[in-house]
Formats: C-alpha cells, sequence, structure tokens
C-alpha cells in the first residue's frame, strides 16, 4: 500500500472575506476597543472625545447610554430579537469601558464618561473646541479650495489605482509607509496594489477615510506616540464639521489658530489631514487652516448605509439590462476602478463603454474583491437620473446584481483541503481493512472498491499509517507502507 498527499474537494464553501460580519461594526469604535485601557480611560475623560464616542455608537447603545446616565437604568424589552440587539450593544459598552457590571449584575455607567459627556452635551460640539477660530483675511484662503481638496484626496487614490512615478511622487512618505504597512501595497522599488488594495478602492468615500485616518492611529502607536495626544485635537477638527453643514455658512470666513504650543505628533497630524484634503493651509506662515467639505466623511458612522454625503453625490455610471456600463467622465482614477471589473471596449472625451463579463467579474474576485463590493459601488456611483427613476437599489438592474452574485458563487462550489490518497493495495482484504478502520474514526473521504483507492483527511493518516504498522506486526510481516507526500 501506498499514500501521497493531495487536495480533496469539500462541501462547505470557503470563507472568502477576511473582515467581520457583524451588521454594527464602526472602524472607530474597534480601534478603540484596542487600544490600551489606560489610554481608552483618558479619552472618556475629555468632553470632546466622550461627546464624539456616543456618536459613534449604534442607535440602540445610545439610548442604553442615555438612560444610564439620566435615570441609572433602562427598561426591559419584550421583543426577544430587541432584546437580543440590546444585550450586544450592552456587550458592546461594556468593551468600552462606557459601563460596568457590578457584583450583582446591575449595569453602571463609568463616571468619568459621564461627567465629560454631560459638560460636553451643555456646551455643544463647537463650544468644547479647544480650537481658536478667527476671522478670515481672504488672501489668507486663495480660490478653489474646494477643488484643491478633491484633488488632494484623489492624488492618494491614484496612488493605488495608477501606481507611476508622478502619482508616487504627489504622495508622502507616510502615505506610502501607511499603505505598506496596512497591507493596501507591496514592494519598495516597484509599487504593486494588493487584495486589500483592490477592495479599499471599492468602497465608499466615507469607508475609505476612516480606514485611511484608523490606519494613520495605529501608524503613530507604532511610533511609540501618545495615541491620545493625537486624537483629541483630531476630533476636535472633526467635531467643527457641522459648521461646514450649516445651511448658509460659508468657509472663506472662518479659520481656525494652528497653535504653535501643539506637540510634534500633533503638528504632523495637522499636516497628514491637509494631505487628505479635509482641511486647507495655503501657507505654514500664515498659522490658520480652513476647512473644507470632506470634513463631513469623518464626522459620519462608516456603518450608515446610504449617508447623506454619498448620497448627494454626482453618480457617473449607468448599468443596462444587457450588462452595457456607461461611465460619464473623464477622471482617470474612477475609470480605473470600473476597469477592476469592466472589460472596456471605447472611449470618448466625456464617455467611457465597457461590459460586465463573466471574464472581468472573476478578474476582479481573484483579486479578493468580492461581489457585494462590486454592486455597492455600482449603486453608490449611479447616475442620478437612475436613482431617480429606478431608486437607490434598483438603480443597477437586479439581472445585473444577481449575475454578479452568481459568478461569485461558481468560486465557492469547491473548498480544497489537503488528503491522503492510498493505492496498490497487497490484497482485498487489506483495502477493507484501511476501509473499516477509517470509517471508524471518521476520518474516511472516499473509497473505490473496484480501483482499490482510499481517501482520508490530513489528519487521519498518522492514525492509518500506524494502524496498518500493527496489523503487519500481528501477522508477522514487519513491512511498513510505501509513503509519498506531494
Amino acid at each position: 500500500m501506498s499514500a501521497s498527499l493531495s487536495s480533496a474537494p469539500s462541501e462547505a464553501p470557503a470563507n472568502t472575506t477576511g473582515v467581520s460580519s457583524s451588521r454594527h461594526s464602526c472602524l472607530f469604535l474597534d480601534f478603540l476597543m484596542s487600544i490600551k485601557p489606560k489610554d481608552r480611560q483618558r479619552m472618556l475623560q475629555k468632553p470632546s472625545c466622550s461627546f464624539f464616542i456616543y456618536r459613534m455608537l449604534p442607535a440602540i447603545a445610545q439610548q442604553v447610554t442615555i438612560q444610564l446616565i439620566w435615570k441609572g437604568s433602562f427598561p426591559k424589552a419584550d421583543d426577544v430579537e430587541l432584546t437580543k440587539s440590546i444585550e450586544e450593544q450592552v456587550e458592546l459598552l461594556l468593551k468600552l469601558g462606557i459601563a460596568h457590571k457590578a457584583t450583582d449584575g446591575k449595569l453602571t455607567i463609568d463616571n468619568d464618561y459621564k461627567r465629560s459627556y454631560m459638560y460636553a452635551a451643555m456646551l455643544g460640539a463647537a463650544s468644547i473646541s479647544s480650537l481658536v477660530l478667527e476671522t478670515n483675511d481672504e488672501k489668507r484662503r486663495g480660490k478653489d479650495v474646494e477643488k484643491k481638496a478633491v484633488e488632494r484626496w484623489d492624488c492618494i487614490l491614484r496612488y493605488l489605482a495608477l501606481p507611476s512615478e508622478e502619482n508616487t511622487e504627489a504622495v508622502s512618505d507616510t502615505t506610502k509607509d501607511l499603505f505598506r504597512k496596512a497591507n493596501f501595497t507591496s514592494g519598495e522599488s516597484r509599487i504593486e496594489i494588493t487584495t486589500f488594495g483592490f477592495q479599499f478602492l471599492l468602497l465608499s468615500p466615507v469607508k475609505q477615510m476612516w480606514t485611511y485616518v484608523i490606519e494613520y492611529l495605529k501608524l503613530e502607536i507604532s511610533k511609540g506616540n501618545d495615541i491620545v495626544e493625537v486624537i483629541e485635537p483630531l476630533i476636535q477638527i472633526v467635531l467643527l464639521a457641522n459648521r461646514v453643514k450649516v445651511a448658509g455658512f460659508k468657509a472663506e470666513k472662518e479659520c481656525y489658530q494652528i497653535d504653535e504650543q501643539w506637540t510634534q505628533p500633533q503638528h504632523d497630524l495637522l499636516n497628514h489631514l491637509r494631505e487628505l484634503g479635509v482641511i486647507f493651509i495655503r501657507k505654514r506662515k500664515d498659522g490658520v487652516f480652513f476647512l473644507t467639505h470632506l470634513l463631513t466623511h469623518l464626522a459620519t458612522n462608516e456603518t450608515i448605509d446610504d449617508t447623506s454625503s454619498e448620497k448627494a453625490s454626482n453618480g457617473k455610471v449607468i448599468v443596462e439590462t444587457n450588462f452595457r456600463v456607461y461611465a460619464y467622465t473623464s477622471s482617470l482614477l474612477q475609470l480605473a476602478i470600473i476597469a477592476l471589473f469592466t472589460e472596456m471596449t471605447y472611449r470618448f472625451t466625456d464617455m467611457s463603454v465597457g461590459m460586465i463579463t463573466r471574464e472581468s467579474v472573476r478578474g476582479a474576485l481573484q483579486h479578493g474583491i468580492t461581489a457585494a463590493q462590486i454592486i455597492s459601488f455600482l449603486r453608490a456611483n449611479a447616475h442620478p437620473q437612475c436613482v431617480a427613476t429606478s431608486g437607490p437599489v434598483n438603480c443597477l438592474p437586479i439581472t445585473v446584481a444577481d449575475q454578479i452574485r452568481l459568478w461569485e458563487d461558481e468560486r465557492r462550489r469547491m473548498d480544497l483541503k489537503d488528503a491522503y490518497i492510498y493505492s496498490h493495495f497487497e490484497s482485498d482484504d487489506e483495502y477493507h481493512g484501511v476501509v473499516r478502520y477509517a470509517q471508524e474514526r471518521g476520518i474516511l473521504l472516499w473509497a473505490n472498491p473496484q480501483q482499490k483507492l482510499v481517501i482520508v483527511n490530513e489528519e487521519g493518516h498518522e492514525a492509518v499509517r500506524q494502524w496498518y504498522k500493527r496489523s503487519k506486526g500481528a501477522s508477522g510481516d514487519s513491512g511498513g507502507p510505501s509513503t509519498s507526500s506531494a
């Protein structure tokens, strides 16, 4: 008898996603739970941080928090599903340190968080910020600030989507290091985008920016910097995003002082936010910065689907039921992203045409992009006329969405696992003995009596080998099986 290592199909589909499937998973809250408890507690003591954390909580967790702050308890729900949801959110509050469970099982709010949140709630988001507001001198702002802000963010995306010497020089060394450590890119001299980089490009603008910021904070921790010292000014700036949203607000009329007393990591943060385009600094010597509309992305919880900021975006893509794609844009960045899962056929000055095919979608799937990400991208970037006519979901034809999912399911039909195949049995008794033993141990995957082939899982190979030695020894034959691995 001889054995060789092979790969056998399994009925269970492989898990192709490496991210959490939780409905309420928030990047900022997940990051908060990952830092040291001491640093997290320091954040809960700061009014701006406690107020922002509350904003990022899911709706049920917010309700539980308010009940604990003002009443010291929260009512029990009669509905089973709602009770389960409340228990999940209570667990989240416990992990964040916002709530604590006493020995008798009673839930209490953290005193530091209660004090800082109530202080922030009474003063308001703008008032709790230590940033100094100034009246703007028009010369310090310059022209086309919003356009420049979008261009800065596009530079970062182009670095991933369209690697070139020009795009590489357009981003900072910090961004390059961040993408490399986040596993979005690989290589030193020649940059190559990874599976996670492809997935990043298909995220919504809100999720992209939050992902980038969280990776930056992780980078700061790896450098040994005080993370609370970096997060606090970041949150204070993000809390000012409401001023950008207020109707009639003119950003050019207000600016904020750059405090010279800030530490170097805090100044580095400001320069990085400038690179992201969420703030604008014309010249460092001016000593001020301006808010831009991109800041509203960071003021949004990225777990909320179809946010107002994303709905307001001017989509450029039309998908027909015959799988033809029309992209009304001249942006090389947008076309490069669409080409990840589309076979482009025509290119005009302000419009490009392509086809969503089985081969193009399978190519995207092989790079780690999921069907859900492709569908989400097409819906988020749908032309306003499609949304107005068919709605935010049916703006992408149902037949197209279903077919993309079916193409993904094709790759999930088999899951390859290592296994051992046994052949060249010396007798029928030897073959049947191995089959019986493998069946009794629950390690048999397949057997064919005509061809005298037996397949067992990788974990069972050693047990079969030891059993074979014992059976041969009992019969007086000292010979052992011939085993080869492949």
